[in-house]
């Protein structure tokens, strides 16, 4: 760990240290080549999860990330020997991830792409209104034959990597993406990209799929996999769940979670990533009920009880929870989200058991979360560091569960 700073503090009448510092390099693309295959909406960098990983559990040890996103603290527990649980309320998520913890070798990619015929005619309905803002004629037939071509083939591992492939090239800003110029991060909708296309006076070109799809996997493969990996992603688990309902989770099965709840009100999950969903024939309203939308502090608060419960309920008695958060600045000052998970975790119970405070780290470095992350009035910027609060599963003589109270009581002045 690099030199950090020590503070301390103070919540009802009890302290711990909040160390304030940079935890690891700020430089880019250090880690395994998988890490970087696909963006997605408030993702953090794996030297997060490689940090706690290494810090906070042994050789063996269960790792679950509650908030699965895109694989990054599954992957990276399977990478230093630990075997990986991820959750995501997103069906999209599990594919990212089963793809991440299962690679397969480069030529099967090739082998399986030669077994699709991209040239087969298909209907365009829905290509005007849709995806012509995006996609030449040509390459929109190519995507749709290896669309079809994947979901026949759902039980073939060389399959579900191509669908990972695919997915991250979709859109984006260079000659690699199968789209004209667009974000990478977000699937912006049709209307939004015609006004880029009309801005930047461009207009699709036909870009093949499969050499753009061999040239990524070839570099998304490039560090190799250890036999050792696959002895634990073979005890990995990957659902689609709530945050707050882990039913697939046993009791006190979880040897380190590392984690980071998303900012719900800014981060649209169902329409940022609706040409991803399209292409891997995720129906929204599949998981869009289950996926809440928080528009204050409190609710957040609420929402992070809740999910807190559970990662309580699941962590092995002495074991550690590192929830990530940002902080918000608003007109009256800034917002710590940190102090709220601190809160959460001193009037939270479930049975005897409960959560110590054991430290907070701050790695102050570029943030990597959305800005603006709460709708809170004259908000001027979101998160810019990296606050991560480690949580120990500790026990009390208590027999049920304290909701938090007083917070919320006395929430609304500070929201």
């Amino acid at each position: 760990m690099k030199q950090r700073a020590e503070q301390q503090v103070a919540i009802e009448e009890k302290s711990y240290s909040r160390f304030v510092g940079e935890l690891w390099t700020s430089e880019q693309r250090q880690m395994h080549s998988m890490h970087y295959v696909i963006s997605y909406r408030g993702s953090f960098k794996p030297e997060l999860p490689d940090y706690c990983i290494r810090r906070f559990s042994e050789a063996g040890d269960v790792v679950l990330d509650p908030f699965g996103g895109r694989g990054t603290t599954a992957l990276q527990a399977a990478l230093l020997g630990r075997v990986p649980w991820s959750a995501d309320v997103n069906p999209l998520s599990k594919r990212l991830v089963g793809a991440k913890l299962f690679p397969v070798r480069l030529d099967e990619v090739v082998l399986a792409l030669n077994d699709v015929d991209f040239r087969r005619p298909v209907t365009l309905t829905g290509y005007r209104e849709l995806f012509e803002p995006f996609y030449h004629p040509d390459t929109y037939r190519e995507l749709v034959n290896l669309k079809n071509a994947i979901k026949k083939n759902s039980n073939s591992t060389p399959f579900s990597f191509i669908e990972l492939i695919a997915l991250s090239r979709l859109h984006g800003h260079s000659p690699g993406f199968f789209s004209v110029y667009s974000f990478p991060q977000i699937s912006v909708p049709p209307e939004s990209q015609r006004s880029i296309n009309a801005k930047r006076h461009q207009e699709p070109d036909y870009r093949a799929v499969a050499p753009r799809i061999i040239r990524k996997a070839a570099q998304a493969l490039r560090d190799g996999f250890t036999s050792q990996f696959s002895k634990f992603t073979e005890r990995a688990k990957i659902e689609i769940s709530d945050a707050r309902k882990l039913s697939w989770a046993p009791d006190q099965s979880v040897d380190l979670i590392v984690t980071s709840p998303p900012f719900l009100d800014k981060v649209d999950y169902l329409t940022d990533n609706w040409l991803e969903m399209w292409f891997s024939d995720v129906r929204p309203e599949s998981c869009s009920k289950n996926l809440v939308m928080t528009r204050t502090l409190e609710d957040w608060a609420m929402f992070l009880e809740d999910a807190m419960a559970e990662m309580l309920r699941v962590l092995k008695p002495g074991k550690i929870a590192v929830i990530e958060v940002g902080e918000v600045e608003t007109s009256a000052g800034t917002i710590y989200l940190d102090e709220i998970i601190a809160e959460i975790s001193e009037h939270l119970r479930v049975g005897e058991r409960r959560f110590r405070v054991e430290e907070v780290l701050i790695n102050q470095q570029q943030f990597t979360k959305l800005a603006n992350c709460f709708s809170v009035e004259n908000n001027r910027k979101g998160t810019n560091t990296n606050r991560m609060v480690v949580l120990r599963a500790s026990s009390v003589r208590q027999n049920k569960l304290t909701k938090l109270g007083s917070w919320r009581e006395n929430s609304n002045g500070r929201n």
